[in-house]
């Protein structure tokens, strides 16, 4: 029976899994990507690799994400990420807006959600947490971009896609990348100007709003303690489904995503852009496979239109409906990862 799982791995990974098959404590570093309710597909192998990849490992792990993928990282740096995962998951698909939301009135769900998700200790756990280094990325914006004044700010931003366009590189006149971290050392990142702050008790929250923020949906996040003076905002704006041009510690790298395809950032969807960076050649994705997907309520793997096209009660039963079909792939990738098969259905990351 085809696994509804897709398997995709860099050179080296592929080599290494084939070889060696799945050794936990072989990979260095996990990866989570932007996508807002996209992330409901993977929210039940989120479970099993709190249990099977996480918690069971010897060595130290690096954390890395964007936007959901921060928030989901988040429980993972919990003392009981599975309890974390449960009020996240719960808080999420709760969300409800009575008619078309301001920004201010998302933010205010935002911060619901993850205060909920941290619970009573999980921001004291998050920062104790010595073997797993939790990084946050979120940019600092430029120009019109830093204003939250709807006409400038979407002037601001049909300047950085028309950049974009040009160059991803251009993105840089518009907006930097910020990278809150626990350890002693953040990775390093190549491509765009990039500073680097400590996680914190006075900035935890603020880092984490700041990486989902998304522009015209939410409000930036002004002033964060540590960081340069400015508004802050998503992540996947520049590292939406990353360009993997980092400096990973040594190692092979996880990537649960939504997708088999990767959209380096924000503006690169409905491009053709794929990312380059060398860190691609240790990366292992794992993805529900288009087949699987198929198969989901609506075809397809939620997404923010949800809001927009189903009612809050139609919403909230889809997602369920949804979470709870995937257990199929939590099952898939615990017996892949139990057998060591993975690297027996691992196709090369193209």
């Amino acid at each position: 029976m085809a696994s509804p799982l897709s398997i995709r791995a860099g050179r080296t990974a592929l080599a290494q899994l084939r070889d060696g098959g799945f050794d936990r404590d072989a990979f260095s570093t996990l990866v989570g990507a932007s996508g807002g309710p996209k992330w409901l597909v993977l929210s039940q192998m989120d479970r099993v690799l709190a249990s099977e990849f996480v918690g069971a490992r010897r060595t130290p792990l690096a954390v890395l994400g964007s936007s959901i993928g921060t928030f989901r990282h988040l429980c993972h740096a919990q003392r009981d990420p599975l309890a974390a995962l449960d009020r996240f998951e719960q808080a999420y698909i709760d969300q409800a807006y009575e008619s078309q939301p301001t920004p201010r009135e998302v933010s205010s769900e935002s911060e619901r959600v993850v205060d909920v998700l941290f619970g009573d200790h999980g921001r004291a756990d998050v920062l104790a947490n010595a073997q797993i280094a939790t990084h946050v990325v979120a940019v600092r914006s430029r120009a019109m971009v830093a204003s939250d004044a709807r006409v400038a700010l979407a002037l601001g931003l049909g300047g950085a896609f028309m950049a974009n366009l040009i160059h991803r590189g251009l993105l840089g006149a518009f907006f930097e990348r910020a990278v809150f971290h626990t350890g002693a050392d953040a990775i390093d990142f190549n491509g765009f100007a990039t500073q680097t702050v400590a996680l914190t008790s006075a900035n935890l929250d603020a880092a984490a709003l700041a990486s989902g923020s998304i522009p015209l949906v939410m409000d930036g996040v002004d002033d964060i303690c540590g960081a340069r003076a400015g508004r802050y905002r998503d992540g996947g704006i520049i590292d939406y489904h990353f360009d993997f041009d980092f400096d990973a510690p040594a190692g092979l790298i996880l990537y649960p995503h939504f997708f088999e395809r990767i959209t380096p950032g924000w503006f690169d969807k409905g491009l053709r852009r794929k990312p380059k960076g060398p860190a691609l050649d240790r990366t292992v994705l794992v993805a529900p496979s288009s087949q699987f997907v198929s198969t989901l309520p609506g075809a397809k793997v939620p997404d923010r239109d949800d809001f927009r096209d189903l009612s809050t009660t139609e919403r909230q039963a889809r997602w369920r409906d949804v979470v709870e079909r995937c257990r199929e792939l939590a099952d898939a990738l615990a017996d892949l990862m139990a057998t060591g098969r993975v690297g027996a259905i691992a196709q090369p990351l193209d």
